[in-house]
């Protein structure tokens, strides 16, 4: 038996009292057999859906078809000083016993076969080790999971080929497990990916990524992208033409990634991007496309392909002044986290040059020198109201004053930024060459 939390408790002794089976099972059942603390809990049930809006009347329906409510019991903790740093408690998913049968390439059947016991329903849960139900008195372990379990195995219910075909995704599901348990494929696992990897290119770009952000986001991201390059399914990632022209430097820089990936923290867009930084950017860039990122996290990994390099020989103050302003500030931080990354898996001799720019970055702060045309002692409406600009022309005038103040940052004062507007105004060479720090 396994600690159930008493929420969870309660839930079920609701439905006991009215005669429903209730077992917690599923993965929080296999998190806490391998002494983990589960915060999301899965309970199946014999009632119905209409039983559970009764038993339930605050629950949230997340699926009629499928017969599944949610009810969530999570507090906010914030430190001595108010600030939000976490949150505590559990969601509990209650659902009805159902058959985990699908249609072939993993599509959701139109009909929903519902179980009238819990060992039908565990026998549709793929995975031996999330084949176990508790219900506070007696562990149900009709496929051995409990055993996998201890032995840190992965192990389908029945052939893995089979069960691949039914639906592909499984295959990244269960190196996804490995990533973030810390368990091995049995060798009947990772045989049948070897051979029906291909079977992948099947499902939706939506649940290949998913899987495959969620396995470099693990605990243990180097087994799983190991396991990903082994089985062939990196050749879904970059393309077969892609892998079969890595260099053997880019070979080398992966092999090293799924050695220390681990070293780093588990920030999904900052493990992508050591995963695009391995190879040139034209191997990258498809990839990167291909995959669907949201906007913000294509950007970064945008950034990452092609800038990483300039942010390196990024040495001075004014260099660093503009390269910041030729993004943003958000764009720089994850660049500049991504390199304190790359710095710890990879081994670079980039320290100095990190805390080099961090230095300067404060002095930057400190000094309150001009970065981004906001920080200017002007603004457009003062350019209107001297007479220098028409309100089109304010934005592109203090674009040029700000890329001047990079230099020269004295410059920021409302006298000087408004005779420095009229001279841009009156002589082009003086505008065009704003840029330019003239030595003797």
């Amino acid at each position: 038996m396994i600690k159930i939390p008493k929420e969870v408790k309660r839930i079920m002794k609701t439905l006991e009292d009215r005669q429903f089976k209730a077992y917690a099972a599923g993965e929080c059942v296999r998190d806490s057999l391998a002494g983990l603390k589960p915060y999301d809990w899965d309970v199946a049930t014999s009632a119905g859906l209409a039983d559970l809006k009764e038993l339930f009347p605050d629950a949230k329906i997340v699926s009629e078809k499928y017969s599944v409510v949610r009810m969530e019991f999570v507090d906010e903790i914030f430190d001595r000083e108010g600030d939000f740093v976490g949150e505590e408690g559990v969601i509990v998913d209650v659902s009805s016993f159902r058959k985990g049968t699908v249609a072939a390439g993993g599509i959701a059947p139109d009909k929903v076969d519902f179980a009238q016991t819990i060992e039908e329903d565990l026998s549709g849960r793929v995975f031996t080790m999330n084949a176990l139900a508790d219900n506070g008195y007696d562990l149900v372990d009709p496929f051995g999971g409990r055993e996998d379990i201890k032995n840190r195995l992965i192990k389908t219910i029945g052939d893995p080929a089979e069960s691949f075909k039914e639906d592909p995704v499984r295959m990244l599901r269960a190196i996804r497990f490995a990533a973030e348990l810390n368990f091995d494929l049995t060798q009947s696992v990772y045989e049948a990916i070897c051979a029906n990897y291909r079977l992948l290119e099947k499902i939706s770009i939506d649940r290949f990524r998913n899987e495959f952000v969620k396995t470099l986001s693990a605990a243990n991201a180097g087994k799983g992208l190991s396991l990903i390059m082994d089985t062939g399914i990196i050749n879904l990632i970059l393309g077969d033409d892609v892998v079969g022209r890595l260099t053997r430097r880019e070979k080398n820089d992966l092999m090293i990634l799924s050695q220390n990936i681990d070293r780093s923290k588990q920030v999904p867009e900052r493990r992508l991007g050591l995963f695009y930084i391995t190879m040139d950017k034209k191997r990258a860039m498809p990839s990167i496309e291909k995959f669907n990122f949201d906007s913000k996290t294509r950007q970064h990994l945008v950034d990452a392909v092609h800038d990483m390099p300039k942010l390196y020989f990024t040495s001075t103050k004014e260099m660093l002044k503009k390269f910041i302003y030729e993004r943003d500030m958000d764009r720089y931080n994850y660049l500049a986290n991504l390199e304190k990354a790359q710095r710890i898996v990879f081994d670079y001799d980039s320290e100095t040059k990190i805390k080099s720019k961090m230095y300067l970055l404060e002095e930057v702060h400190a000094l309150n020198e001009p970065i981004f045309p906001e920080d200017l002692a002007i603004d457009g409406n003062d350019l209107v109201e001297a007479g220098i600009c028409q309100p089109e022309e304010t934005e592109k005038m203090l674009r040029m004053l700000v890329e001047k103040t990079h230099i020269k940052p004295n410059l920021n004062k409302r006298s000087e930024l408004l005779k420095l507007a009229k001279l841009y105004k009156k002589n082009k060479l003086a505008a065009m060459t704003r840029g330019i720090k003239w030595t003797r």
